[in-house]
């Protein structure tokens, strides 16, 4: 198998979705596609045995030829990736870039909550403070720093 190929299978493996393809699909899209291609190859390699392109213009002829079909591979894999994705989403089925959003719930919507409204919004501390003062009397708010066993 191409290295080319090997690290896209490996990144295709990790992102784990159904839409993506196994290492076998890969393997066969591959041949599909140099089957494609197999006149550009004859036609390559008929122009060396020639003699119309030397040994090294074929490299590098072959290189190029072998870059555009691996590409192209690439570009079928991930369209069919992409459109399976697209489909997901507009039929609402959670994705990995779409994942299900989870709503927690917001400061002060649990009743008895430590962290409500009325506290997190300073509202409740001022509440909380008149009816403390109102009930512990005139001097409530009139002791300093201390305890209440401090004499007087």
């Amino acid at each position: 198998m191409n290295p080319h190929l090997l690290l896209l299978t490996c990144i295709l493996v990790a992102c784990s979705s159904p839409s993506l393809p196994t290492p076998e699909q890969l393997d066969a899209l591959e041949q599909q596609i140099r089957a494609e291609n197999q006149p550009l190859y004859a036609e390559l390699n008929q122009r060396l045995a020639s003699g119309q392109i030397s040994q090294s213009e074929y490299k590098a002829e072959r290189a190029s030829l072998e870059h555009r079909v691996l590409a192209k591979v690439d570009t079928m894999a991930w369209n069919r990736h992409a459109l399976v994705q697209s489909e997901m989403k507009a039929n609402g089925v959670p994705t990995p870039d779409r994942p299900v959003v989870l709503e927690a719930p917001g400061a002060g919507t649990v009743q008895g909550s430590l962290y409500s409204s009325s506290r997190v919004n300073g509202l409740g501390n001022q509440i909380q403070g008149n009816m403390m003062r109102d009930l512990g009397g005139g001097n409530f708010n009139q002791r300093r720093a201390g305890t209440i066993y401090d004499p007087q």
